[in-house]
């Protein structure tokens, strides 16, 4: 499994209309192919601006086909154009292939922390258990959900770890826990 995501910063002059820009174009990418995406905002903390796209994905090479005729379609390209003007950079993307699940991963979560770092190539073996033994703990202790990823594509030897909760409160409960 594969998560890919896409990190918008909009111009904060057309932040209202750059964010309906890009649920536009991600439903109608979603009506498109067997892929389906999420639009989501930084709830307290991150970029001022941000807008991110993430897809799960069993398969990159589907996942290619599917986006790659999209982008030959010229009513995305239309509604892309549109979003590409109310940008105030060009977006970035990574993928993440999932390497551990600690609790049951389900819906797209409320509210996410999603805890980034790079490893030292070296170190990335013991960085990704480290990882994967904290998303046990975490879920252990409160029954979070944590996904933890890792990437060689976007950003060599990442590690991430995604802590899922229906809420902010549900945030701060296991947050003060650990």
């Amino acid at each position: 499994m594969y998560l890919w995501n896409r990190q918008f910063v909009v111009d904060p002059g057309k932040f209202f209309e750059g964010v309906a820009g890009i649920v536009e174009v991600t439903e109608y990418l979603n009506s498109m192919g067997t892929h389906k995406s999420d639009v989501w905002l930084p709830a307290m903390v991150g970029t001022v601006g941000s807008v991110g796209v993430t897809t799960r994905t069993e398969s990159l090479a589907l996942f290619d086909e599917e986006r790659s005729a999209a982008f030959s379609d010229a009513g995305f390209q239309e509604m892309a154009g549109r979003v590409g003007n109310c940008l105030a950079a060009n977006p970035e993307d990574t993928m993440w292939r999932i390497a551990h699940v600690a609790g049951e991963r389900g819906d797209v979560p409320a509210v996410s922390s999603v805890v980034n770092w790079d490893a030292h190539p070296a170190e990335l073996e013991g960085s990704i258990g480290f990882a994967i033994g904290m998303a046990e703990f975490q879920h252990e202790l409160n029954g979070t959900t944590v996904v933890v990823g890792t990437s060689q594509w976007g950003r060599p030897n990442a590690v991430s770890m995604i802590l899922n909760y229906d809420s902010i409160a549900e945030f701060e409960a296991a947050s003060d826990a650990v």
